[in-house]
């Protein structure tokens, strides 16, 4: 491919999957990404969801790209607060194809954390990457069109020797009680739940502490459909992974 920033499209005639590996210079830092499909049981989503952009130590960036063939794309962005009070907004047009990094780093996290929601008169596509020294997060946009917001969300690893860290967000219309479980990997055995709740379009963050220490699988389950992210940072405080919920029930 050579030198070349931007986006890349692959068209195949059987369904296929694909991964992305990418190197920061340094050798320190790599990111791994599963390809974000565009035609598949739904198009492209109309609005995606980034459950955490950062507050404080943690730098956000933030790509959006419409990826219609034939049309324009007015993109509406809007960062939320925990409650799901409207806290900043943005608006970008963009040609078929062209990207958009929303400016959400240092303008809408000012005052804490928050959520941002992308919305479009097309369908889009987007990712996150969070940074901190050698350790960056890399988060596609979750929608119900790419199966990553649901009721019923499963993480098949949490490990007591990293720190574990859960955001959950409500993209319903209603409040969500969320209940998560974590079992242990050998005996599949309840060692720990918890219950929150979560405003409309607010989120809901489970920290390390309230897991405890369990190695084994977490299941969350919600009166309303959300996204969840979780971060492990691994100790020495230089390496991390990110993951979406993975969905068992929509």
């Amino acid at each position: 491919m050579g030198k070349l920033t931007g986006t890349l499209e692959v068209v195949s005639s059987q369904p296929i999957i694909s991964e992305r590996h990418s190197h920061y210079q340094g050798g320190k830092t790599a990111i791994g990404q599963l390809a974000q499909v565009t035609e598949g049981r739904k198009p492209a989503p109309p609005a995606i969801y980034f459950p955490q952009i950062a507050a404080g130590g943690w730098g956000d960036w933030v790509i959006i790209t419409n990826v219609s063939s034939h049309a324009k794309a007015n993109l509406n962005a809007l960062a939320r607060d925990i409650n799901g009070n409207f806290v900043w907004s943005g608006t970008k047009a963009l040609e078929p194809y062209q990207c958009w990094i929303v400016p959400v780093d240092g303008t809408a996290d000012k005052k804490g954390d928050v959520s941002l929601e992308v919305s479009s008169d097309h369908g889009v596509l987007g990712e996150r990457h969070c940074h901190s020294g050698s350790q960056v997060l890399s988060f596609a946009g979750a929608s119900p069109h790419l199966g990553s917001v649901g009721t019923r969300l499963f993480f098949p690893e949490i490990y007591s020797g990293a720190h574990d860290f859960f955001r959950f967000f409500n993209t319903g219309e209603a409040d969500a009680l969320i209940s998560v479980v974590a079992r242990d990997r050998n005996s599949a055995r309840v060692i720990h739940q918890i219950q929150g709740r979560s405003t409309p379009q607010g989120f809901w963050t489970v920290p390390d502490e309230s897991i405890k220490s369990v190695t084994g699988t977490l299941e969350v389950m919600s009166t309303q459909p959300i996204a969840g992210e979780r971060h492990m940072h691994y100790q020495g405080g230089k390496t991390a992974i990110s993951q979406l919920g993975q969905v068992i029930a929509l």
